[in-house]
């Protein structure tokens, strides 16, 4: 398994403004964002529908849900097992650029 350190070279990410790395109990393991209450439950609930996407796509992996906000920061939430991984776009980030570039980062780490 990955480690946090790993995790947090997603800031790195071109488009990435902030991520979040929650574990399903809560606990924030890795992150950038300054107000991780806010944003940890919502992180962990829309992971848990995608887990159950995945499970109605036959356990398809990197099945990921874009909250569109209207300040254009969406949120882009991941399911990785017990964890799940919330990456907050920059405004003027192209949103399937960034998919695609976070997927690429996660199939190379996991």
């Amino acid at each position: 398994m990955a480690t946090a350190k790993d995790f947090s070279k997603i800031g790195e990410i071109e488009g990435v403004a902030n991520f979040l790395l929650v574990r399903d109990d809560g606990q924030v393991v890795s992150g950038n964002f300054d107000d991780t209450v806010s944003i940890s439950s919502t992180i962990i609930n829309t992971g848990k529908i995608c887990d159950s996407f995945s499970e109605d796509l036959s356990n398809r992996r990197y099945i990921y849900f874009c909250v569109e906000r209207t300040n254009g920061e969406n949120i882009f939430v991941f399911s990785l097992g017990r964890y799940f991984l919330g990456v907050i776009k920059h405004q003027q980030a192209d949103p399937a650029l960034l998919s695609d570039s976070i997927v690429r980062f996660l199939k190379a780490l996991l």
